[in-house]
């Protein structure tokens, strides 16, 4: 034990103090001089199969006078002396109460069912059923008023102006948390080019599309297979095709972008057609069920390739009209695994971004300290 004051050369003054006569000992001790580790050792000799009886019988005795210790409240002053907060020790619970109710129909969003069937169903369980989800971050910021944007000009409150929108943004960008202030002139470049390409993606003529609803609300409850789904969501644009079909579009703002395979098979976009399909959009379309036309992801972040424009416009990727029951067949996979309770975890490239991977058993930082 040395004092950081005396440049590490010298013992403590409060070895003399404690009547220890200093002895200059060369190598690190065989554990931290700390009371976890102390307890660490502890514990681990009790259920040493090598360790004679009595010193296992020893270490739990110390256990015992450590985790009785407690400060002049009554708190424990070494908690995890107790075996009540050893991991391991009980048998794993199960909830006498399920999570949904198997009688009602199953309600989710269309954002989640690709978690559920694609991706990663202990994601979708501590995200959006346990809300253990870091709080939002700055690109979630940059998203949510870039869409809150698009949809004033398609409403017509806000015109198609770039000066009138960077007007609006700039009211709003120093609420949005960065990291430092070249983080943030840095994404409102990105947000102004995102809303550039927007604007010129609004006024081109969509082979013949025209707009008839921006953030459209719905809520429908579809058949698949044996299970009742409820979905309920928000479409940030409906538009009508030229044979007086309902086309919808999403807008992303994220730095990825699936492949075109991925989009013929997109989840999200494809429940919003098999929404129209069941009336999600009738109240737009004076009260007529119209048949779904496609859908299309627009990537405001990401340039068009150069023959559809380049730089100035986004990148758009469409999903034809639906055909067949894959759709059905997805939702009904999906329901299956949260009716089920079958939370388990599935690697993948979208673990590099997860924000549960020392909740997760896939990953090693996540597995339980008993395996």
């Amino acid at each position: 034990m040395k004092a950081p004051a005396d440049d590490g050369d010298q013992p403590s003054r409060f070895l003399t103090e404690l009547g220890v006569e200093p002895r200059d000992v060369t190598g690190r001790p065989r554990r931290p001089l700390a009371v976890a580790a102390l307890v660490a050792e502890l514990r681990a000799t009790t259920v040493d199969p090598a360790a004679s009886d009595a010193l296992r019988e020893a270490a739990a005795h110390r256990l015992a006078r450590l985790a009785a210790l407690t400060d002049d409240e009554g708190q424990p002053l070494v908690p995890a002396a107790h075996p009540y907060r050893w991991w391991g020790l009980e048998e794993p619970t199960r909830s006498a109460v399920p999570l949904r109710d198997r009688d009602q129909a199953l309600s989710l969003s269309p954002s989640a069912l690709d978690q559920l069937a694609n991706t990663c169903t202990l994601q979708w369980f501590l995200g959006r059923e346990v809300k253990a989800d870091a709080p939002a971050t700055a690109a979630q910021g940059f998203g949510n008023v870039v869409h809150v944007l698009a949809d004033e000009v398609a409403s017509g409150r806000t015109p198609a102006d770039l000066d009138v929108l960077m007007e609006r943004l700039d009211s709003v960008w120093n609420g949005l948390a960065f990291d430092a202030p070249w983080k943030s002139e840095q994404e409102k470049d990105q947000a102004r080019a995102a809303l550039e390409r927007f604007l010129h993606w609004h006024v081109l003529d969509r082979g013949g599309r025209t707009p008839t609803a921006s953030e459209h609300d719905f809520d429908v409850t579809l058949e698949a297979g044996e299970y009742a789904v409820r979905i309920r969501g928000s479409m940030d644009r409906v538009e009508e095709d030229a044979e007086g079909r309902a086309y919808v579009v999403d807008f992303k703002t994220g730095k990825g972008a699936p492949t075109k395979d991925e989009v013929a098979a997109h989840p999200q976009l494809a429940v919003y057609q098999l929404a129209v399909r069941e009336g999600a959009v009738d109240e737009v379309f004076d009260g007529r069920r119209p048949e779904p036309g496609g859908a299309e992801l627009v990537q405001l972040r990401q340039p068009a390739p150069k023959k559809e424009g380049g730089d100035a416009f986004p990148k758009v990727q469409a999903q034809e009209p639906l055909a067949g029951e894959w759709v059905s067949d997805l939702l009904a996979t999906a329901a299956k695994k949260v009716l089920d309770e079958r939370f388990t975890p599935t690697t993948g490239t979208h673990c590099s971004h997860c924000a549960f991977r020392a909740s997760c058993s896939a990953q090693p930082e996540g597995r339980q300290v008993v395996e």
